[in-house]
């Protein structure tokens, strides 16, 4: 515990990648005082086609998602 997911369009290279994980779980440590050894973070990559699926699964209308996108249609991203 804390486990992060980061759900992402595929693009990023490996490095970017890492380098993301690496610095959320630092500020998972820094803000939640939680120490590096319980923190986790994965990565899953979807292509632009399977976007809309993964926004009206895990982003719109939740509750838990407290950083909202600033679109509304995961087709234009508008």
């Amino acid at each position: 515990m804390p486990h992060i997911v980061i759900k992402t369009i595929s693009g990023p290279s490996q490095k970017q990648l890492q380098d993301a994980a690496e610095q959320i779980a630092a500020v998972v440590n820094k803000t939640m005082g939680k120490p590096d050894k319980y923190i986790s973070v994965s990565v899953e990559e979807y292509s632009f086609e399977e976007w809309e699926g993964v926004y009206n699964e895990y982003i719109k209308g939740r509750e838990n998602v407290l950083v909202k996108p600033g679109y509304s249609d995961p087709k234009t991203f508008r």
